[in-house]
This record gives C-alpha cells, sequence and structure tokens, in this order.
C-alpha cells in the first residue's frame, strides 16, 4: 500500500473519529433533558400509587374490621323487640267444650308488645348469660270486650353445656393469631409490590440499553459503510466487504425499530404499574453501587419462622386442626347440659295491678343424651377426626420444610450475586475495550469485517447480562426480604404504623 493511500485511510479515520464524538456529545445532550430515575424512586412510588397497594390496604382493612367484629361478638349485647301495635280480625277455628265440638268464630283483637334483653357468652365455659324483661297487652273485641297484660319486669337464666365443644374458646385462640398475620400478609405484599417494582424497572432498563446499543450500531456501521466505501475506491477492501457493510445498515435499523417498540412497551407497562404516566419522561439509573451484604441462612431461617407470614399460617393451621379434632370428639359423645333462670311475672286486668305483687317464677333442668346403639357411627366420625388431624400435621410439617428450604436456596443464590455482578461488569468493560481495539484495527485494515461484527455483539451481550446480573442480584436480595421481612441492609424488621394504615 503506498503512502498517499495511508494518508488517506488515516484521514477517513480521523474524519470518522470526530464525527463519533460529535454524535456522542449530541446523544449526552439528548439524555441530558429527561430526568434520572432510580430503583429505590420505582419501588416509592410503587408503594404509594400502584393499585397493587391499594388493593394490599383493602385487603388489611377487610381482616381488621372481621377482627373488629370478633371483639363485639364476645361483648355483651342488648337488644329492643317491639311490637306497638298488632291488629287482628279474622275468622277462627275454636274448641267448644260444652257441645265437645270444633266451631268457627270471629276474633277482633288488639295486640301490643315490647322485649329487653341482654345476653353474654362466656368464653371460659361456653355457657350463655341473659337477663331479660318483657311486656304485652290484649284486648279482644266482641260479644264481651276483655282486656289482659301479662308482664314479666325480671328474669335472669343461664345455659351450661357440659363437656360440650366451645366454639368461643377456639375462637379467642384463633382470631388474635388471624389478624396479627393479616398485618404480617400486608408487609409480605408490599415487599411482593418491590418485587414488581424490580422486575419492570430492570424490563426497562434492560430496553433502554438495547435501544442505546442498537442507536450506537446504526450509527457505527452508517459510518463504517461510508468509510468502506471510501476503502473499496482505493482498493483496500473486497466488494462482498461492501455488500455486507450495507446489509448490516438494514439490519442494525430494523433492529433499532425492534428495540424501540419493546422499549415503549417497557415504558407503558411501568407506567400503567405506578399509574404515572410521566415514566415516559424518564430515563433509569441503574443501582451500580452494590454492597458486601452476606446473608447467613440460619439467621434467615430463625426471621422467617418469626415473621414469615406462610409459616405463621402453619401454626394457625395446626391450631384449627387441633380445633376441629376437639369438635368432632366431644359432638360425638353423649350431651349434657345444665339450664336454670329466675324471673318475676304477673297476668292482670290493669296495668298497675299486672306490676303488683308480682309471682316467681323458677326453672332448673338438666339435659342429658347418651348414645346406645349406633353402629360405630360416632366411634367412625372420632377415628376419622384423629386420621384427618394427623394427615394435617404431616402436610403442616412438609409446606414449613418446603418453605424453609425455598429460603435457603435463595439466600444462597444472593450470597452468589455480588461475584457474579462484579464478573459481568469486568466482562462489559472488557468486551467494550476489546471492541474499540478490534474497530480501529478494522479501519487501518489489520482484521476483517467478520471479525469486527464479532467483537461488537460480544460488547453488546456483555452490556445485556451486566444489567440483567444486577437485576438476580436485587431480585434474590427483595425474595428473601420478602420471606423474611427483615431489612438486611438496616438490619431491622419490616413494619408499618398499622394504627394509621387505615387513615391513609
Amino acid at each position: 500500500m503506498g503512502i498517499i493511500k495511508r494518508i488517506q485511510i488515516m484521514s477517513l479515520i480521523a474524519l470518522a473519529f470526530c464525527n463519533l464524538e460529535i454524535i456522542a456529545q449530541e446523544q449526552k445532550k439528548a439524555v441530558s433533558t429527561k430526568q434520572m430515575a432510580t430503583l429505590d424512586d420505582i419501588i416509592a412510588i410503587a408503594g404509594k400509587k400502584s393499585l397493587d397497594a391499594f388493593k394490599a390496604k383493602q385487603q388489611y382493612g377487610a381482616s381488621y374490621w372481621q377482627y373488629r367484629s370478633f371483639k363485639a361478638s364476645v361483648l355483651p349485647k342488648v337488644e329492643l323487640a317491639l311490637e306497638p301495635l298488632t291488629y287482628n280480625k279474622s275468622i277462627t277455628k275454636r274448641y267448644d267444650s260444652d257441645a265437645n265440638i270444633d266451631v268457627y268464630r270471629p276474633q277482633q283483637n288488639l295486640n301490643s308488645y315490647g322485649n329487653l334483653n341482654l345476653t353474654q357468652n362466656i368464653r371460659a365455659t361456653g355457657a350463655s348469660f341473659y337477663v331479660n324483661s318483657n311486656f304485652s297487652r290484649l284486648s279482644n273485641f266482641g260479644v264481651m270486650d276483655s282486656k289482659y297484660f301479662t308482664t314479666t319486669p325480671f328474669s335472669i337464666g343461664l345455659y351450661q353445656p357440659i363437656m360440650a365443644y366451645n366454639s368461643l374458646k377456639w375462637m379467642n385462640k384463633i382470631a388474635p393469631l388471624q389478624f396479627e398475620n393479616a398485618k404480617k400478609e400486608y408487609l409480605y405484599e408490599l415487599q411482593n409490590i418491590k418485587l414488581k417494582a424490580v422486575n419492570f424497572f430492570f424490563n426497562w432498563a434492560l430496553a433502554n440499553k438495547k435501544v442505546e446499543l442498537a442507536n450506537e450500531n446504526v450509527e457505527t456501521i452508517q459510518k463504517l459503510y461510508k468509510i468502506g466505501k471510501k476503502r473499496f475506491e482505493l482498493g483496500s477492501i473486497e466488494k462482498d466487504d461492501i455488500l455486507n457493510l450495507e446489509l448490516d445498515i438494514y439490519n442494525s435499523e430494523s433492529n433499532l425499530t425492534q428495540n424501540e417498540r419493546e422499549l415503549e412497551k417497557a415504558e407503558s407497562e411501568l407506567g400503567l404499574f405506578l399509574r404515572n404516566n410521566n415514566a415516559l419522561n424518564l430515563l433509569p439509573e441503574l443501582p451500580e453501587l452494590i454492597s458486601n451484604l452476606q446473608i447467613d441462612p440460619k439467621e434467615a431461617i430463625a426471621l422467617a419462622e418469626t415473621n414469615n407470614p406462610e409459616i405463621f399460617n402453619l401454626k394457625i393451621r395446626r391450631i384449627e386442626a387441633q380445633r376441629d379434632l376437639d369438635k368432632a370428639t366431644k359432638e360425638n359423645r353423649f350431651d349434657l347440659s345444665l339450664s336454670g333462670s329466675y324471673g318475676l311475672n304477673k297476668n292482670a286486668n290493669t296495668f298497675h295491678q299486672a306490676y303488683n305483687q308480682l309471682l316467681e317464677q323458677q326453672m332448673v333442668a338438666i339435659k342429658l343424651n347418651i348414645p346406645i346403639l349406633d353402629w360405630g357411627e360416632r366411634k367412625g366420625n372420632i377415628k376419622t377426626a384423629k386420621m384427618n388431624n394427623e394427615i394435617s400435621e404431616i402436610a403442616i410439617q412438609q409446606d414449613g420444610d418446603k418453605l424453609k428450604q425455598q429460603l435457603n436456596l435463595k439466600v444462597i443464590d444472593f450470597n452468589l450475586q455480588k461475584q457474579l455482578v462484579e464478573n459481568a461488569l469486568r466482562t462489559s468493560e472488557i468486551s467494550k475495550s476489546s471492541y474499540d481495539v478490534t474497530e480501529k484495527r478494522f479501519l487501518s485494515g489489520s482484521v476483517d469485517l467478520l471479525r469486527l461484527t464479532s467483537a461488537r455483539k460480544a460488547w453488546q451481550n456483555a452490556s445485556e447480562n451486566y444489567i440483567m446480573s444486577l437485576y438476580n442480584y436485587w431480585r434474590f436480595y427483595y425474595e428473601v426480604e420478602q420471606l423474611t421481612l427483615y431489612d438486611f441492609h438496616n438490619k431491622s424488621t419490616i413494619s408499618e404504623n398499622f394504627d394509621e394504615i387505615l387513615d391513609k
């Protein structure tokens, strides 16, 4: 190659690098007009504005009011029942004792009734206690008018099952645990929102990176094509190289269009998740600074046993299985109950007499129901309940072991990610440097187009793999954080002010 041709080629290379510098500056100016958004920014917005956050809040609210209803159900209840006026005029069948036959007679009456009742369930024994007061007035019209008053100013009673299934006792054990579990499930769902935010953020970041690389490809290949034509005119490259460069232009432009469409899709999905269309005016800022955090699997499992709602729910399932066994056992034995009441009442023709010289009313009853012959039905029911309880215990143990194993594997995966991220970053840097060197050697004629294309693909793949390694790092971290409900970076249990959640 002559000296003149060398000078011409070197001039072309210098001109190409000047053009690249101008393009890079223009791209930086375009980027600077957009605001950067970090992963923490996206997570914060998702925790406040996403529909998932609203849904989690409403689910907690339903559990909150369910628990409030339970607490109210064990408090005394006062009920007032009134029938101020009931008028009846009809023909009815009556028995005539003189003739010993049934006859139809007209009747016309006016009735008023009122009842005030206080009831209280006793959780410890399953008993029902009540205090009652009622009043009724009946006026008959016809051949003979009459008026009657019946009053019970005071009545007190108690119904006590003996050795029976006590649903209130079991509800008192389970309901507070269910409410506590609802709090943990709310926190768990907030962590799930973080995981969704991580997924949307890195999909967006990867799509944005692909568009950036595709733009660089188009610019670079167009520049190489222009240089290639000059070199072809000078006879330093062959015709097939020019054709391949021209083909690369069309392929790179098609790839850019496709990647721009994927970016629009990622931005749209992110905006829909955040319920914020401003995502279109943002650029992702990768969380490239990662800590040296290493999580102890034993510590993570211990935290999960305390905080994880699924493990906490296993405790509730165990108590519910014990409840079901207790219910089947006691409902398939003999029934014994004790009831008693004491009160004052009176029946008179005037209101005043109805409340004078009241009469006592007393009642004590013992009821006993003993199965004599049931062909083993009750025994079978009890055996079935015991077997179901053992099956439930095995299933609970299996679910607990499976969850702990899942957590242990995720901790191991996370602890490996730091090294993988560092390796991916170093690979990306090396591949970029390798491509820069290969590009210069191609421009000088030292390597062919195939070598340059291979170096460019290696650099692009390494850049994408680096983003995916960052994604895996944060995904595994938030998965471990979700399963333990523990912030390992700040060394604190994840919590919320539940008294303020429903007021927001």
